[in-house]
């Protein structure tokens, strides 16, 4: 666990010394090395050669003074995705570190092929996602649970990661009902009893699953059920601004219409883990 270093990607953007402040205060608490790599895209670059030095020196003075010898300070030029990959392998990165406080919204990057969809898309270690100009101290992190083997590796990996955090596990749960009261008529007793059954059933489950988790005893769990009704209220709800420091998403090569929105909407950091579920 000690050669394990935090990798920042910067785009150099006026966020970049935000995420330069946050990783430089994680790698002190979590006692982990920093690498902070920019790439500049072949693609722009094969055109100019003989700009190419003089921008990584540029580049890499900028950084230097943003992490004050605190980080190690890579500048490449090649494909971006790549690039950071073959770093990640040869550098034993644990962590990647990337800002994102922009105009346009999450789901814009992704139809527009950003740099950050590609990201958390393609990367196969956790992403943290910085918003926030706040402290990052994760001392409790909301993480919403779908009762999958991909989830359970993700909380798992968070407990590794985050060893003295409070983890706030929720599992949310839909009936159709509540679409139908008026058209069918249904009682509103009626409805309750068939939303207890379900909340009922998926108390259960969590509990199950809950069991399953492969972490130390000590580590400070609150578990909840949520009838989920509506993504924007439940993201609302979940995300509680005074009590909640990281977000947590688990997801598979593509991002379900609830993590969009719950990344949208927080308010806090969002850590991103994307685990491929096998089937037999």
């Amino acid at each position: 666990m000690s050669k394990e270093r935090i990798l920042v990607l910067s785009d150099l953007q006026d966020f970049s010394h935000i995420v330069a402040k946050k990783a430089i205060e994680l790698g002190k608490t979590y006692k982990k090395g920093i690498d902070v790599l920019h790439v500049e895209d072949e693609s722009i670059l094969r055109f100019f050669k003989e700009k190419t030095e003089d921008s990584f020196v540029k580049s890499k003075a900028i950084l230097e003074t943003m992490y004050n010898d605190n980080a190690e300070i890579y500048c490449k030029c090649g494909n971006f995705i790549d690039t950071i990959k073959e770093h990640i392998e040869q550098n034993h990165i644990s962590l990647v570190i990337v800002g994102f406080k922009r105009e346009r919204t999450f789901m814009e990057d992704i139809f527009n092929g950003s740099n950050l969809s590609s990201i958390v898309r393609k990367l196969d270690v956790p992403v943290i996602v910085i918003k926030t100009e706040d402290d990052p101290d994760y001392k409790n992190i909301l993480i919403p649970t779908d009762l999958s083997s991909s989830s359970k590796k993700n909380i798992e990996n968070l407990v590794k990661l985050f060893p003295n955090a409070n983890f706030y596990i929720e599992h949310y749960f839909r009936t159709l009902i509540e679409d139908k009261i008026k058209m069918y008529g249904y009682e509103n007793k009626e409805v309750q009893e068939f939303i207890t059954f379900y909340g009922n059933e998926a108390k259960e489950s969590l509990d199950v699953f809950m069991k399953k988790l492969d972490i130390p005893s000590n580590i400070k769990i609150t578990k909840k059920v949520k009838n989920y009704l509506d993504i924007t209220r439940t993201v609302e709800e979940s995300i509680d601004s005074e009590s909640i420091d990281l977000v947590s998403l688990c997801i598979s090569t593509n991002f379900s219409i609830f993590s969009y929105d719950l990344l949208e909407s927080s308010k806090k950091d969002v850590i991103i883990y994307k685990i491929l579920e096998k089937f037999e």
